[in-house]
């Protein structure tokens, strides 16, 4: 399911038009976005459906598979999502 077919199920699901469910969507993913950019350990929580987790990275040594040299990658900040145990089950 891509983003399109989702916000038609969506809006199909609440009665909404696809305009106000891509609204919401939209606004969903912005504000997840902002929450997880603050910082290591922040996370966004749904009950029932996982959570989305910010990690660092530092710095660590890698090949560049084309050369076979050895550098250092840039630390950066990552997401995750943890599936709730529920959601698992299924």
């Amino acid at each position: 399911m891509n983003k399109k077919e989702l916000i038609s199920a969506l809006a199909e699901h609440t009665g909404a038009t696809q305009s106000d469910a891509g609204d919401m969507l939209n606004a969903f993913i912005e504000v997840t976005m902002t929450e997880l950019r603050q910082g290591d350990g922040s996370k966004v929580v749904i009950p029932g459906f996982g959570q989305f987790v910010s990690k660092f990275r530092d710095s660590r040594e890698i090949r560049n598979p084309a050369t076979g040299k050895m550098m250092m990658s840039k630390p950066k900040l990552s997401a995750s999502f943890k599936p709730s145990s529920v959601l698992k089950d299924l």
